[in-house]
């Protein structure tokens, strides 16, 4: 057949230890891509020599040498060929033969009998394939080709210096076939994917990598299997040319719009696009080229669908999705570390000294600002996803981070609806129930919501830094701004908690210091409604207001924002600059 499977492999490969040619009888699998060497060496070495970039050797066979590895060449066989620069392999005395990577050998468009034919043979180079039915590589582009649909990062750049260039158009030769010209910054890889969604999973790859061994430039068909990349096993790029020079990687391949390989999208249909230039080395394994993970370069991804087999023009690739994920980032750190913490800060702390209900009035601002905001981040972050079979920061699937952090943000949603609903019920100040309404209101609901939301911030801050910007080995700059932010507003409260104790009380941090000033006699209490309450002192609960009280609570809010804004202006900054 027109396939490397079930083929009888006669070689002739250099020793890398050695630097000497050995001549070797091998075959492949059937139904496979494997090369082994035949335990049984039917062949006759006559010379064998490797010089100037060429390996030669003359060799004798026997027709039918009656072993079941080796064909009778009394028969009618395609023939392949290949030259490549892979060195051989050498395991302990014996010596096999490497993947072949991008040179593919060439095959013959007719069977031959090697015993009795002596007519030239018409060569095709043929693709490797798992079936009968395999398709020719058409010739490449000239240097000078022109092509109908063209990505540049940045816009208008010129393809010999662009972050990345991908350039297609539909082969000369046989219009079956697309050409492919890409280039990229990068150290590892480059790559083109085909996804009918704006995601990673059941995205079609195409790609040039850098062999870390050889230090070449081969082509790698893979696929995506959720977020991990597959190599194809039937490679159905035909590489034309490629290149590594000044850390830009370049290539130019062909492939079939419809290779009739399940793991392949036919291109004549609407995808968009992802394009990728990679630093991370490409990894060896089992001799095949497989590429990385991609870390912080995240593959930008076409803003609307094309047809690779028909669109013409050039195509917007501007991060949408990423710019959207990133206001959403930003407007959760504004909602809640921001307003919400700092209503219930005043909620807390502030009725004392704001008479007249301000204290109030400025708390009840503050949390349906922080209502209004993070739902508009959580609008935002559908949008940007509303390709996804899951709605959510991104896929759910096997990521336990990105499960936990879609779990817990609905449920503060919903728990930051209901707790002003709740409100709308609250009895009077002073009234008996009144403790039912704070325990549910402040307590349950209130101080539940703010933990979980604290908590989902962070969660989301390192599945951002690992998603967008970092990976998931190294440091998480902005989640560690917020924990020790955090540590530093519950450092602060526990002060307060210490100086504010029961104003009056000997064990007052602040009353200490001040030597225990006189406490007032008449406290000023704003409640909601906005009026002002005269309340004699509670003598055996020591509720009374203090002077110094009434100035730590100042200094607490002071010093709040002293160590909350600082360091939520970083974090916003590095969110949207990352």
């Amino acid at each position: 057949k027109q396939e490397m499977p079930d083929a009888d492999v006669l070689a002739c490969a250099v020793n890398p230890d050695t630097s000497q040619v050995v001549v070797m009888d091998t075959y492949n699998v059937p139904d496979d891509h494997n090369n082994i060497p035949d335990t049984i060496q039917n062949i006759c070495p006559h010379s064998a020599i490797f010089t100037g970039g060429r390996i030669s050797c003359v060799f004798s066979r026997a027709i039918n040498t009656g072993y079941p590895q080796d064909k009778d060449l009394n028969g009618d066989y395609y023939e392949q060929f290949a030259a490549v620069d892979n060195p051989a392999v050498v395991s302990g005395s014996s010596v096999s033969l490497s993947k072949h990577e991008h040179q593919t050998p060439s095959i013959s468009k007719e069977m031959v009998n090697p015993a009795k034919d002596s007519t030239p043979l018409d060569i095709a180079i043929l693709l490797p394939s798992s079936s009968s039915s395999s398709v020719s590589c058409p010739s490449g582009p000239s240097s000078g080709a022109q092509y109908r649909l063209v990505t540049a990062i940045p816009a208008g750049c010129d393809p010999s210096n662009c972050d990345y260039y991908l350039g297609i158009r539909t082969n000369d030769e046989d219009s079956q076939f697309l050409d492919f010209m890409m280039a990229g910054k990068a150290q590892g890889w480059i790559a083109i994917g085909f996804s009918p969604k704006q995601e990673m999973p059941d995205a079609d790859v195409l790609a040039c990598a850098v062999n870390p061994d050889t230090n070449q430039v081969v082509s790698v068909d893979s696929y995506n299997s959720g977020y991990d990349n597959i190599r194809d096993p039937i490679q159905s790029m035909c590489l034309h040319s490629s290149r590594t020079s000044n850390g830009i990687i370049s290539c130019v391949f062909s492939r079939a719009i419809n290779t009739g390989d399940p793991q392949d999208k036919d291109l004549n249909g609407d995808y968009y696009e992802q394009f990728a230039a990679v630093d991370n080395p490409a990894e060896v394994v089992s001799g095949n080229v497989t590429l990385t993970y991609h870390g912080s370069q995240t593959p930008l991804i076409s803003n609307s669908k094309v047809n690779p087999a028909s669109t013409n023009g050039s195509v917007s690739s501007s991060p949408l999705r990423v710019t959207l994920t990133r206001a959403h980032g930003i407007l959760m750190v504004v909602a809640w570390p921001v307003l919400a913490v700092i209503g219930i800060f005043f909620a807390a702390w502030m009725k004392p000294v704001l008479p007249n209900g301000w204290w109030f009035q400025i708390h009840r601002c503050l949390m349906m600002s922080s209502v209004l905001v993070s739902s508009a981040a959580l609008v935002l972050v559908f949008v940007a996803n509303k390709d996804n079979q899951t709605p959510g920061l991104i896929e759910l699937c096997n990521r336990p981070k990105a499960i936990a952090h879609f779990v817990i943000g609905c449920s503060v949603m919903v728990l930051q609806i209901i707790n002003p609903m709740v409100a709308l019920f609250r009895c009077a100040p002073g009234t008996p129930r009144r403790w039912i309404f704070n325990l549910i209101h402040g307590t349950s609901i209130g101080l539940t919501v703010l933990l979980l939301a604290l908590g989902n911030a962070g969660i989301g801050a390192s599945l951002f830094e690992d998603t967008i910007n970092q990976t998931p080995a190294e440091s998480h700059t902005i989640l560690w701004i917020l924990v020790v932010m955090v540590m530093f507003v519950a450092i602060l409260l526990i002060v307060l908690i210490i100086a504010v104790n029961r104003p009056g009380s000997a064990h007052s941090f602040l009353h200490m210091l001040m030597k225990g000033k006189k406490e007032e006699e008449r406290v000023l209490i704003g409640e909601e409604e906005g009026k002002a309450v005269e309340h004699k002192p509670d003598i055996a609960n020591k509720t009374t207001l203090t002077t110094e009280s009434s100035i730590v609570r100042w200094m607490g809010l002071v010093f709040l924002l002293a160590v909350m804004l600082p360091p939520l202006t970083c974090v916003a900054v590095l969110i949207a600059l990352k």
